[in-house]
């Protein structure tokens, strides 16, 4: 028999977003992603309350694959943000993921990275959110993974 126990506690969301050039990236096996360098790692602050992940198991007459997007609301139109993230768009990267149990994921891999994104948006009123909205997406034939802190 195959028992799947209650866990103790679970946190949703996540906590950080880090996103990762494939060429960062020496490798991704075993739950381990070893870095190369750090120099280009980009570090996203994302709103909390918005922060998502979703890997969706999909099939079609060629077989399995996973929709994966990683997202999110940074908050403030600002210049350097604004140009970071045009920088960005386009590009392919690898997401490493904290969650709110402090586990690390990764999503995309240095054979299939995620296409970036973004959008700005002010909203019509002063209660509405100003800022910019993050995507990171791709179909993929793997999901996303748990790995150990690849950041020590």
């Amino acid at each position: 028999m195959i028992t799947l126990p209650k866990p103790n506690d679970n946190l949703g969301g996540l906590l950080r977003i880090w996103s990762l050039p494939s060429s960062a990236v020496a490798s991704l096996e075993n739950g381990v992603l070893t870095l190369i360098s750090r120099d280009d790692v980009i570090s996203l602050y994302i709103t909390p309350e918005s922060a998502r992940s979703d890997c969706h198991l999909k099939r079609s007459g060629a077989g399995t694959f996973y929709e994966v997007s990683v997202g999110g609301f940074t908050p403030r139109i600002r210049k350097e943000a604004g140009e970071l993230f045009s920088a960005m768009s386009g590009r392919s990267f690898v997401v490493v993921l904290q969650d709110g149990n402090g586990e690390y994921q990764v999503a995309g891999s240095p054979e299939e990275p995620l296409r970036f994104s973004f959008s700005a948006q002010t909203g019509t009123s002063v209660a509405d959110r100003s800022g910019y909205e993050l995507r990171f997406e791709r179909e993929c034939t793997t999901p996303v993974q748990t790995i150990q802190n690849p950041f020590p």
